[in-house]
C-alpha cells in the first residue's frame, strides 16, 4: 500500500469546527453552516454608495482588517436567511424583514474547509439603524461602520472581496440593461 495515504486524523474538536489533517495537510471541517451578510446603500443614481463593515484585527498581521458580520446558523434559525438577519440584528439592532431587500450571492468555497460559506447581502438605504443605547453598544464593541464603497478593495479579506465583488457585478450587469 502506498506510504502517503493516511488515515484522517482529528486534530483539534472546537464547539463549531474541527481540524483534521490528512496526508500531511491540515482541513476545517464546519459543524454548522457558516452565514455571512453584507449590508450596503445604494445611491439616488442606482450605484453602489456604502458598506456595511467590521474592523477586526487580523491576529496574524496585527493590523485591523474589514471583515463580513458573520455568524453560524443556529437551532432557532429556521432558514439560512433569518440565520443572515439574526446577525444583522444583532450588529446594528435593525431587523429587515422585507425578503425583497435581501439577495443571496452564493456560497464561497476554499480548498481548507469541508463546506462553503454562505452569502447574504441587504439593502439598507432607508433603513432605521437602530439606535438605542444597546444597539449603539453593540456597533461600537463590534467595531461595525458603513465605509464609502470604493474603500472596500483595501481589505486583506478574499472573502469579503468576494462577496463586494459579486455585489458589484450585480449592480454593473443590471445597469447595462437600462
Amino acid at each position: 500500500m502506498n506510504d502517503r495515504i493516511q488515515e484522517k486524523k482529528t486534530v483539534l474538536k472546537g464547539k463549531f469546527e474541527d481540524v483534521i489533517s490528512e496526508n500531511e495537510h491540515f482541513y476545517v471541517v464546519h459543524k454548522l453552516d457558516k452565514i455571512c451578510t453584507l449590508p450596503y446603500t445604494i445611491s439616488d443614481n442606482g450605484l453602489l454608495q456604502q458598506i456595511g463593515v467590521i474592523k477586526e484585527i487580523d491576529p496574524l498581521k496585527e493590523k485591523e482588517n474589514y471583515v463580513l458580520i458573520n455568524g453560524y446558523i443556529n437551532q432557532d434559525d429556521p432558514t439560512n436567511l433569518v440565520c443572515a438577519n439574526r446577525l444583522l440584528f444583532e450588529i446594528i439592532g435593525s431587523n429587515v424583514g422585507n425578503a425583497g431587500e435581501w439577495m443571496y450571492l452564493g456560497q464561497v468555497n476554499n480548498t481548507l474547509s469541508s463546506n462553503g460559506i454562505k452569502i447574504y447581502c441587504v439593502n439598507l438605504t432607508g433603513v432605521d439603524i437602530n439606535q438605542s443605547e444597546e444597539a449603539l453598544e453593540s456597533k461600537t464593541a463590534s467595531k461595525f461602520e458603513m465605509v464609502e464603497a470604493n474603500k472596500v478593495i483595501v481589505s486583506d479579506d478574499a472573502l469579503f472581496l468576494a462577496a463586494y465583488m459579486r455585489l458589484f457585478n450585480y449592480f454593473y450587469v443590471n445597469s447595462l440593461k437600462e
